[in-house]
Parts: C-alpha cells; sequence; structure tokens
C-alpha cells in the first residue's frame, strides 16, 4: 500500500476506503487507444477552492445498489477540514514525485461520497493524467463498476489530438465507452504516441495542440503539402509537391470504443480547416480495428465524396488498410478505376483497377489488370474481348533494410503469350545508400525512352549499375551541383551499318558497353518577390492550399557529359541554359489574378551526335522551351508547354493542361500531344486518405536530356 499525503489546502474531503487501481487511464480512452488491462492509478490529487456546495446534479447515473445489511448512502457529504490522504492499492512502491505527476482533479466544486464511493466534480472541471487533459462542465467517477461520466462540453486533448462532445462516458473495467456528438481534429504525425497509454512512456508530441491555460487566440492555417496524384510524374496540379497529409477534421453522431476498436454513425471527414467544408468523406457509419501489430483496418457503410455541401460521388470501397496513423492513398481514389491515354502500346484510352496483393511495412506488390477501350473499339480488333485489348501491370516496392530498397516493374500489353516477348515491358532497380550517395544496380528489358525530336525508343535490354550525387550547394549561395557515373551492357537499335554486320545482328539491334559520366551545375536569381495574400478563407486560400507569393526569377544551368562506347565511340556534350519563369497574381479574385510562365533556351557547344545507339543519341542542339498558365475564371486554369529543335526546325513535345484548383483539392487533366499520352491527376492538401499515388501504372517513360537517361 502506498499513501500520500498532500499538503493543507481549502476544505476537501478524506478518502477513508482504499481505492483500487486496476485499469485507469485517461477518462474517456478515445484518445487512448490500446491501453493495456492492468494499467493502474498511481495517484489522485483533489483542489477544492473554498465554496459553498452547490445542487446535486440532475440526470447523474444511477449509482449501484447497496448489498443487504450495508449502510445506506449518505445524501449530501459534508466538506472536512485538512489535507487529503490518498489511499492506494499499488503492486510496486512509487515515491511522491511520481504520484505527483500523475492525475489531477479541478473543479469548482467537489465531492466524495466514501459510502457509495463516487466522487462529483460540477463547474470548470479539468482532468489531468500526464498530458492528458479532459475538461467539461460536470465529471461524476463511481469507484465501485469503475465508470466515468462526463457532461456538457466535453473537451478531451492529448499532445496533438482534440475530441470534442456534449456528453462522454467511459467503463474502466470493459475498457469502453462512448462521446455523443463527437467531433475533433487529428494530427496524424504524432497519432501512434498520442494514442498510447498515459502510464506508459513515450516521446512528446511535436505540437500541443491545445492548452487550457494558453489558449490558441484563433484559427491558423498553414501548409504542410499535398498528395500528388497522377496518371504521370508530370502531371502536378498548382502547388502540389511530394508530401504527406498532416491533418484532418472529423464529425460523428456517436463514437464509441471499446479494446476491439472504434465505432461511430455518421461520420464526416475533411481536411478543409475552415466551415463549412469544400471537400468531406461522409459514411453511414465506420468500424476500426486492429488487425496486425502495424496494421488497422477501416470498414466503411455507404462511403461517398461530397464536394461544396452538394455533389456526392460513391467511393466504391467499404474496407481501407490504415499503417499506423496514415492512409495509402491507393485506397481511396475518387474514381473506382484507373484512366489513361497511351497511343503507342495501348491503342489510346484504356481502363485498369489496381489490385494489392502484399501490403505491409517492408513490401508492397500490386497487379493492376486492364482493359484497352480504343483498341477495343476500332476497326482493327476483330472482337472487343480479343485477348490483344488486354493486359496488366504490375508494381513492387521493397525496403530490404534501412538503407536497401528494391522496385521493380512489369507491362503486359497483351494477354496472347505466344507473343509475349514482344508485349513485355520490365524494370527492377536494387539502390543502396552509400553515405549520402546511391548506388544502383538495374535491369530492364525493352525500357521504352523518349529522346526529343527523335521520338519513342526501345532499348531491349539494360545491365549495369549507376552512382547518383546529392546535391550539393557550393560556397553559402552558390550553384548547386549535381553529378552521376555509369556502366552498363547495353542491346539497343542503332542505324551503324558497320556495327550491325560485325556482329551479325538481322534485328537492327547492337550489343555494347556503355560507360557515362556527367555533371551539372544550376543557379537561380531572384529577381523580384510580392507578398502573399493572408492566410484566409477568402483572400490568400480561396483556391489554393497556401497563399500564392508572385515572383520573377532568372535560371541558369551547365551540363557537360561523356559517354564512352566499348565500339570505341564517344560522345560529349557542353550545354549551358537560361531562361526567366515567373507567377503573377494572387489567385484570390474571380479574373485575371493568376498567371505563370517561363521561357528558356539551351545550346550544346561542343560535341555531337557520335552514339552508335538511336536511345542516347544527342539531336536537339539548340532547343527553346515556353510554357504559360492562366486562370481563366474561379478555379478555373488552362496551361501548355512546348519545346522546339531550333536546329532541326521542329517541335520536340507539346503538353495541353486544364486544371481545377481548390483550397483542398485540385483536379487536372494533362494530354501530351506527341508522345500521345493522357492523365488525370488529383492533388489533396493535408488530407491523408485520397487517390492513388500513381493511378496510371503506364506509359513508365524516362527521358533522355543530352544523352543522359534521366533517374527514376
Amino acid at each position: 500500500m502506498v499513501y500520500f499525503d498532500l499538503p493543507p489546502q481549502p476544505p476537501a474531503v478524506e478518502v477513508v476506503e482504499p481505492v483500487p487501481v486496476a485499469s485507469i487511464h485517461p477518462l474517456l480512452a478515445p484518445l487512448l487507444r490500446n491501453s493495456a488491462a492492468d494499467q493502474r492509478l498511481s495517484q489522485a490529487e483533489t483542489e477544492l477552492p473554498t465554496l459553498p456546495p452547490a445542487a446535486p446534479p440532475g440526470d447523474r447515473p444511477t449509482e449501484p445498489a447497496s448489498e443487504p445489511g450495508s449502510a445506506p448512502p449518505i445524501a449530501e457529504p459534508e466538506p472536512i477540514e485538512g489535507p487529503v490522504r490518498i489511499e492506494i492499492e499499488a503492486e510496486d512502491e512509487l515515491t511522491p514525485e511520481e504520484l505527483a505527476n500523475q492525475l489531477q482533479l479541478t473543479a469548482d466544486y467537489q465531492e466524495y461520497d466514501p459510502i457509495a464511493q463516487t466522487i462529483t466534480a460540477r463547474g470548470n472541471v479539468v482532468l489531468r493524467l500526464n498530458d492528458a487533459i479532459i475538461e467539461s462542465d460536470q465529471l461524476w467517477v463511481n469507484l465501485v463498476n469503475r465508470y466515468a461520466l462526463a457532461e456538457g462540453d466535453v473537451l478531451l486533448t492529448r499532445g496533438s489530438q482534440i475530441i470534442r462532445g456534449s456528453r462522454a462516458e467511459y467503463s474502466f473495467i470493459q475498457q469502453s465507452g462512448a462521446v455523443s456528438d463527437a467531433a475533433g481534429t487529428l494530427y496524424l504525425p504524432d497519432v501512434g504516441t498520442d494514442l498510447a497509454s498515459p502510464l506508459e512512456g513515450r516521446s512528446p508530441a511535436t505540437r500541443r495542440a491545445y492548452d487550457p491555460i494558453n489558449r490558441n487566440p484563433g484559427l491558423q492555417v498553414g501548409s504542410d503539402g499535398s498528395v500528388q496524384i497522377s496518371t504521370t510524374p508530370g502531371a502536378r496540379p498548382t502547388g502540389a509537391n511530394e508530401g504527406a497529409i498532416q491533418q484532418l477534421r472529423f464529425e460523428t453522431d456517436q463514437l464509441a470504443f471499446d479494446v476491439e476498436g472504434y465505432r461511430a454513425e455518421g461520420v464526416r471527414i475533411t481536411n478543409d480547416p475552415f466551415s463549412p467544408p469544400e471537400l468531406e468523406l461522409r459514411a453511414d457509419s465506420l468500424l476500426l480495428r486492429n488487425i496486425s501489430a502495424t496494421q488497422d483496418e477501416l470498414l466503411l457503410k455507404r462511403p461517398r465524396l461530397v464536394f461544396d455541401q452538394g455533389f456526392s460521388l460513391p467511393l466504391l470501397r467499404s474496407r481501407l488498410l490504415l499503417s499506423r496513423g496514415t492512409v495509402n492513398p491507393e485506397d481511396l481514389s475518387p474514381v473506382p478505376a484507373q484512366a489513361g491515354i497511351d497511343g503507342s502500346d495501348r491503342g489510346g484510352f484504356f481502363l485498369g483497377r489496381k489490385i494489392p496483393l502484399v501490403r505491409n511495412e517492408r513490401v508492397r506488390l500490386s497487379v493492376t489488370p486492364q482493359f484497352f477501350i480504343a483498341q477495343a473499339l476500332s476497326s482493327e480488333s476483330s472482337s472487343p474481348i480479343d485477348p490483344d485489348n488486354f493486359g496488366v501491370s504490375a508494381d513492387l516496392s521493397a525496403q530490404l533494410s534501412p538503407r536497401t530498397t528494391l522496385r521493380g516493374s512489369a507491362d503486359l500489353t497483351s494477354l496472347d503469350f505466344l507473343n509475349i516477348t514482344e508485349k513485355l515491358r520490365t524494370n527492377i532497380r536494387a539502390e543502396q545508400l552509400i553515405g549520402d550517395h546511391r548506388l544502383a544496380l538495374q535491369y530492364s528489358y525493352r525500357e521504352r525512352l523518349f529522346n526529343g525530336s527523335l521520338g519513342f525508343q526501345d532499348v531491349q535490354y539494360s545491365l549495369g549499375t549507376v552512382l547518383l550525387s546529392p546535391e550539393v550547394i557550393l560556397g553559402d549561395n552558390g550553384p548547386r551541383l549535381t553529378y552521376q557515373a555509369s556502366a552498363q551492357l547495353i542491346n539497343a537499335e542503332s542505324d551503324r551499318t558497320d556495327l550491325l554486320l560485325a556482329s551479325g545482328s538481322d534485328t537492327g539491334r547492337v550489343t555494347l558497353g556503355r560507360y557515362q559520366a556527367s555533371a551539372a551545375l544550376s543557379q537561380g536569381f531572384n529577381l523580384w518577390r510580392g507578398e502573399p495574400k493572408p492566410a484566409t478563407q477568402t483572400e490568400g486560400l480561396r483556391f489554393t492550399p497556401q497563399p500564392l507569393v508572385p515572383y520573377l526569377n532568372l535560371n541558369t544551368g551547365l551540363r557537360t557529359t561523356g559517354t564512352y562506347y566499348s565500339s570505341g565511340d564517344f560522345q560529349d556534350s557542353l550545354i549551358a541554359e537560361v531562361g526567366i519563369e515567373g507567377q503573377l497574381g494572387h489567385f484570390a479574385r474571380n479574373f485575371g489574378d493568376y498567371t505563370r510562365f517561363n521561357v528558356s533556351y539551351a545550346q550544346s557547344f561542343i560535341g555531337g551526335a557520335d552514339s552508335p545507339f538511336l536511345f542516347d543519341r544527342e539531336i536537339d542542339r539548340r532547343i527553346l522551351s515556353l510554357g504559360l498558365t492562366q486562370q481563366i475564371y474561379g478555379p478555373f486554369l488552362a496551361g501548355f508547354q512546348t519545346a522546339l529543335s531550333l536546329n532541326r526546325g521542329r517541335t520536340i513535345d507539346t503538353i495541353y493542361t486544364l486544371e481545377y484548383s481548390r483550397r483542398t483539392y485540385g483536379i487536372l487533366l494533362r494530354y501530351d500531344t506527341t508522345q500521345n499520352t493522357g492523365a488525370i491527376g488529383f492533388r489533396l492538401s493535408n488530407f491523408s486518405w485520397v487517390g492513388d499515388t500513381d493511378p496510371f501504372d503506364s506509359p513508365r517513360i524516362r527521358q533522355v536530356e543530352s544523352g543522359v537517361i534521366e533517374s527514376p
């Protein structure tokens, strides 16, 4: 037994009966999931100001019936002068300092009934257990059957997590409870630690969501990045970048929880910090339960996305997997299937559906069956169900060690297996971190590359290694340096008759060793920078996830490359580039408030087209690039990007875009007229449950610039 005398204080009550401790953790465990059943209350402190007793609360839960022969309960306990003695059953001896850091209860009025063993607190009730805080108008606890009830403007916080409600109840024995009219905010990076038991040691939260003493003076909105969901790596809506959703809000009619998980009715979830939300996920009911040491399962009944409180789009998934506080974006695409355009391998427009086969902390494997709609409906197809109109893609990602990764992909563009060697494309890459450099071992089969005005080129197979540098800043504000080196064995198309005859090839391909080194310097100069609008719902955050800053930049770059081939050929180049890019307006008004533009010119000064292959031959030696994105009206943007080969007098590539941009989400349509590929992109701001990170598995195209294949 542990006894702890608190210092004298205003009138209080004396606890004359032992207070057994079985599993008390912060009252109302929505923020304390998976607490062990044998956790114990270490210490309870009651602070009572000198106030007259108030009337007993109405409608409080019925107290347990007295056993026959027991003393009747006392109707109105009288306050007793002197210090409070708390007697606690404990397996281990605790120091007073350890006890004092556990449970604290303050209120305008408190009373304890020693016969019924109930505690009642009313008026500005604040219950603290370590960094977990519960506030309410009144609190009632029955120590016999371990039941607690909080009523009236209930607020529960722990670390970065917040839950509000009109009424909350919790059974310590069953570890179950409920919150009525629940609404709250979840900060996903801290969910794992904030939901642990408060009696266990844990790292502190990265931020404090709420403090009853130092209250937040008002809503402060910032941007932690966006999740980009697109059919190709280049389809990126305005303001989107690589990142993870940090925070979301929720509302529900009833939130219930027990040792199995959470249940909610009438659920609304949003990433919008303002009300009414622009985008919501709604469901008639929700069940969240643990299925492994690293994953939770989320079951939804009739889930749908609701845009601007009106248009509703069914979400054709009822089961989602969560990996400790994060939702896989692949699970919440706003469309039931992937869609794209690939005029080279799939005959144009196609649909697909990603199916996860393995998904855990270290390994992800999925397959995507596809149907080539445009090809099936064309006159060249003998039947819509012809095997040539169907395909499949596969993706593998594995974290072999903290510094070693393995990634692979495969595309089969026909189910006619008699011609599989000409319909299969594969790529596998193992990457090892060596200091701050990356060393990759890579094999590819029939990889498709786009080399400027030479168009698409196939590399039949390639096996080799590539060393990639980090970005190095020279000096305090000097240019940025990157470099790479590679050694590969390559079989690819060539127009060199001497090599084809020497190898005896009848396929138009030759096999050569390829050794390359490349280094690039880049430097940007800000010529002018404006001021952003305030981060409010009607100004800076009206159409974008963060206030836009007008600017004008001058960009310069220099790249040198040397490539040696085992045939004795050597291709070198030195390319200089200069360009202007700018952004005007704040995208806060309905018309004429956003323009983005870029103009650049690149020229090769030495070297020439000396590669024996076609896929990396440097043909375009003088390139002019132009781009413009303009607000049409409200959230609608239209733009284009084009590149011209001045020495060959032809267009290298042209891309057209149409974008619908809102504060919480964005939709981008993108079509490349030269490569005959299309994309639909989705951007969500501070929201962790939407869309596929790469909803379109193909075409997988890497670009060739100055003979250098861009790194995947």
